[in-house]
């Protein structure tokens, strides 16, 4: 069974990962032990990633990053985790909207930043060690562009993620009636053309979403993150910056919920108002945010200085390297 360099063998009970922490004056290396954890470059739980091996090609000249891994139960296993994990998350994200919408405040858009901040961060932390907590077609997408999710887990994830998002669009549709969902719009992913045109929703589709995805990728996702400042804060700090944009964009227009950063859960929010008009503002205004994240990140990946040593940027005020 073909096994990508950034996939680590799952079919074992248990395997060893060598992890290591960068301080100003030393590095030391410890071994953690995990037991069927997902384990890719691409998690949320920085622990879990496979070590960095210098000297390897770039991940698209790698035929395994695209074909190899459809068999491994692994990734299949980890799928069903994503599937349910967007099914849940999209659901108490929906309940959570509607009652805060019940209680009359004019602060929606206050709540609801608050409200996903704990949210995400939760789910997070609840769905990296089986499946690495994406939760998130857009999160997914710009993983695969990066180098840090193989193509084969990637399209799993997204697919699963997708069917998700139906699902607990559904479960929103079937408790709240045909009378609230409509009332409610859905509970999100909304907008009224008398006072925004579609070039505009779009434009902030894009720059919310590449902001979103640099924040996620700087406080989560980079593997410099986790040797500076430690593995166990990055899914609170992707939540937060969940609720930082969507509280951003969620008041500026009448008639407008603000950008939707997760295509999914738009998806599914259409479900549940009968009404999927506008669905490609969401996904193709992600896409391309994750395209130019992807553009960015390949150009200044992690461990572009590698093998330079002698390379200025890899060192404090002339005091030698450091190691990224």
């Amino acid at each position: 069974m073909a096994q990508t360099k950034n996939e680590v063998p799952t079919t074992a009970p248990l395997f060893r990962i060598e992890t290591s922490r960068t301080a100003r004056s030393s590095a030391t290396a410890h071994t953690i032990e995990h037991t069927r954890v997902a384990a890719f470059d691409g998690t949320f739980a920085p622990e879990a990633r496979p070590p960095f091996q210098p000297g390897t090609a770039p991940w698209y000249l790698d035929r395994d990053y695209f074909l190899g891994g459809w068999r491994n139960p692994a990734i299949w296993r980890s799928t069903l985790v994503e599937f349910v994990g967007t099914a849940a998350v999209i659901l108490v994200g929906g309940q959570i909207g509607a009652t805060i919408t019940s209680y009359g405040t004019p602060q929606v858009g206050a709540y609801i930043a608050i409200s996903n901040i704990f949210l995400l961060s939760i789910f997070i932390y609840a769905t990296a060690p089986a499946s690495g907590g994406h939760l998130n077609p857009m999160i997914t997408f710009s993983t695969m562009l990066t180098g840090l999710c193989p193509w084969p887990r990637g399209f799993l994830y997204m697919c699963a993620q997708t069917a998700g998002g139906a699902v607990g669009g559904g479960v929103l549709a079937g408790i709240w009636g045909r009378q609230l969902s409509t009332e409610l719009k859905g509970g999100g992913c909304f907008f009224d053309l008398a006072y925004a045109t579609y070039g505009q929703l779009f434009l902030n589709e894009i720059a919310s979403s590449f902001v979103l995805l640099l924040l996620a990728f700087g406080v989560g996702l980079d593997p410099r993150q986790a040797l500076l400042f430690g593995p166990r804060f990055g899914p609170l700090l992707v939540g937060s910056a969940v609720g930082i944009m969507a509280f951003a964009s969620s008041g500026m227009i009448p008639g407008y919920a603000g950008a939707a950063l997760n295509p999914a859960r738009c998806f599914a929010l259409g479900i549940v108002r009968r009404d999927l008009s506008g669905q490609w503002i969401w996904w193709a205004g992600d896409a391309i945010a994750g395209i130019l994240l992807a553009v960015m990140y390949n150009i200044i990946p992690p461990h572009h200085n590698s093998g330079t040593a002698d390379d200025e940027s890899s060192s404090v005020d002339g005091r030698g390297p450091i190691s990224a």
